[in-house]
């Protein structure tokens, strides 16, 4: 029989980390690293696993996932964020598929945002690679929007059942998230794009009508408008954060 770990990169989750942990407990071994929490998550992780470590040291999400991964001897790595869950029918089929031939998975994540299931908005479905044989391939190393390094001519398969996702479940939650996106974004984007607050207002404009008309936005209702007014807004500020950084590393 295969082998698999879970692992979990995490700071400050104690809001939702006992239910991506719960849905784990299946799992040869679940691997937690996390970056300096100051809440309980620690206390709580204890209770599903032994296989924590600590590192404040922040490489950015790309490297942290790579170290996660170091630190597993299992065949396989699903890789879980602490504000997901599996599914009972998503757990059955990544017991089903890792006694198979190895191949990189997706899986399909249902978000929820502010309380509401969000089906549109270019939200649903969302096919993320988070199953692969620990020994083919790993994360890269960006900053935010990491991915799985997906090899050349390679296609990942795809299997059924859901990854829930409970992203912001207030404004509070949305602004200290995003603030951290803003801020890796345009330290990442330093000598890649042009900033701005011209340049971010247009591709500001472009973000709102894709979401939510074109990926069908308003049919996700009040949520689906506050999403696409929000993905304006953080588009205008990234953009913006990058101006001036650039010109305060102009000005050193």
């Amino acid at each position: 029989m295969k082998t698999i770990s879970i692992i979990i990169i995490v700071k400050n989750g104690e809001e939702y980390i006992e239910k991506a942990l719960k849905s784990s407990t299946w799992a040869d071994d679940i691997i937690i690293l996390d970056s300096g929490s100051t809440d309980n998550t620690l206390s709580i992780a204890q209770k599903y696993t032994k296989n924590i470590h600590v590192s404040e040291d922040w490489p950015g999400f790309g490297i942290q996932r790579q170290n996660a991964q170091k630190l597993s001897k299992s065949d396989w790595i699903f890789m879980l964020d602490a504000d997901e869950e599996i599914s009972a029918s998503l757990q059955n089929s990544i017991l089903e598929v890792i006694n198979d031939e190895p191949r990189i998975y997706q899986v399909n994540r249902l978000s929820k945002a502010f309380g509401h299931e969000v089906k549109h908005s270019g939200w649903f479905p969302d096919w993320i690679s988070r199953l692969y044989p620990n020994n083919l391939t790993t994360y890269n190393d960006a900053l935010v929007h990491e991915a799985l390094i997906i090899p050349k001519n390679y296609k990942p398969s795809k299997i059924s059942g859901i990854l829930y996702h409970e992203t912001y479940k207030t404004m509070t939650d949305y602004y200290q998230k995003m603030s951290l996106y803003i801020d890796a974004w345009s330290t990442q984007n330093i000598s890649k794009k042009n900033g701005g607050i011209l340049i971010g207002t247009l591709r500001g404009y472009w973000a709102f009508i894709k979401m939510y008309f074109i990926k069908l936005g308003f049919l996700d209702g009040t949520t689906g408008l506050t999403l696409s007014i929000l993905r304006y807004q953080t588009t205008v500020m990234k953009y913006v954060d990058l101006k001036i950084k650039k010109n305060l590393k102009n000005t050193n």
